[in-house]
């Protein structure tokens, strides 16, 4: 349901700004972060010595410690002087994978089912989350899928197109020369790195371009009009992809 990929980076002193951020995201503070880096990186350490590897003050890194222990992160070594060690991280991320994932089901348990969102027209900002709505309307397929995009676009969804396929669902594609996808229906035309379509279903349609920028947006909706236009637009894609004699 939710996959979670954290590298420790080996080289000393060496944290990545991606590094950091994805550990962040699993809950933990800047610090408890960094703390947790320096442990995975050093072995077991005393407060000072942690706070000095992942170069925090002092003051900060017996709090941040305490924090990176209740979350999770870290355990406590009785002795003369406390000493801390990194939980390993493959447990760090099951843990957190699990307790995830019974948050998710909690909240599809009890959060209102109101009535539905009948805007006509719903602008998706930004790459990583325009993206995921291609991937989730593949995935929420029953019948059929249309796609009309680049080979470079193509690979941010090949992975749901070939779980379609295999789903026994009807998948067209609309490319460049040189896209392959076994089981699908092949159209090849000329396509330049960007603009991006999709229907699925007959029902619903994502268009747009993306460039990978957070500054990307597309057009989602289930306007019956607007997915026609779309199923319009393809067909005649598809035509002049025929005309050529490059479908396969």
């Amino acid at each position: 349901m939710l996959k979670l990929v954290v590298v420790i980076i080996t080289t000393k002193g060496d944290l990545t700004v991606t590094l950091i951020k994805c550990l962040m995201k699993t809950g933990l503070t800047r610090h408890e972060s960094e703390l947790y880096v320096a442990l995975c990186r050093e072995g077991d350490m005393n407060g000072y010595e942690a706070a000095k590897a992942a170069g925090i003050p002092r003051a900060n890194a017996y709090q941040a410690l305490a924090g990176l222990v209740e979350k999770g992160g870290a355990y406590m070594i009785e002795g003369p002087v406390l000493r801390y060690a990194a939980v390993p991280v493959e447990e760090y991320c099951r843990n957190v994978l699990s307790e995830m994932n019974e948050v998710l089901e909690q909240i599809k348990r009890e959060c209102p089912r109101g009535k539905p969102v009948h805007e006509p027209y719903i602008t998706i900002s930004g790459f990583r989350h325009i993206v995921d709505k291609m991937r989730n309307m593949i995935r929420q397929a029953r019948e059929r899928v249309y796609v009309s995009l680049s080979e470079k676009e193509m690979e941010y969804i090949r992975e749901e197109l070939c779980d379609a396929v295999a789903r026994g669902l009807k998948v067209v594609v609309i490319s460049s020369a040189g896209v392959q996808l076994d089981g699908a229906l092949i159209h090849t035309i000329q396509k330049k790195p960007g603009p991006i379509r999709i229907i699925t279903d007959s029902r619903e349609v994502l268009t747009g371009e993306i460039t990978g920028s957070d500054d990307d947006s597309c057009l989602y909706s289930r306007n019956r009009p607007l997915v026609e236009l779309i199923k319009d637009s393809l067909k005649n894609e598809i035509l002049l992809s025929n005309i050529g004699g490059s479908s396969k």
